[in-house]
C-alpha cells in the first residue's frame, strides 16, 4: 500500500441467500481484494448496530481496519448504506496504511 493519502479500499457488507457476504475491493474494481462469507446473519434489511460492530471484527481477521474519521453521526460504526442495492459499505485500509498515517 501506498503511504500517500489514498483511500481507495471499500469494504461491502452485501446480502446474500444465506446471510451476507464481506468483500474488500479496490474501489471501481469488482475482484475482491478479500472475501468472507457470514452465515447466520439478520435478514435483510437488517444491519443492526451488533452486526455492524461484527463486520468490523471481520475485517480485522481479514487484515483491514475501517477509517476512524468514517465513524460519524450518521453513519453506522463507519458503514453507510449503498444506495439502491442490498448492501451496507464503508471505507477500509490495511494495518500498514492506517499506521503510515499515525493511526
Amino acid at each position: 500500500m501506498t503511504t500517500g493519502n489514498r483511500r481507495d479500499l471499500t469494504a461491502v457488507c452485501r446480502a446474500a441467500q444465506s446471510g451476507w457476504v464481506l468483500q474488500v475491493v479496490h474501489d471501481g474494481m469488482s475482484q475482491p481484494l478479500a472475501e468472507k462469507e457470514l452465515h447466520d446473519w439478520p435478514d435483510w434489511p437488517e444491519f443492526p448496530p451488533a452486526a455492524a460492530a461484527a463486520a468490523g471484527s471481520e475485517l480485522v481477521m481479514l487484515g483491514y481496519m475501517i477509517w476512524p474519521d468514517t465513524v460519524t453521526p450518521d453513519s453506522l460504526i463507519g458503514w453507510r448504506r449503498v444506495p439502491d442495492e442490498r448492501a451496507w459499505s464503508a471505507k477500509v485500509a490495511t494495518f500498514a496504511e492506517l499506521q503510515a498515517h499515525g493511526i
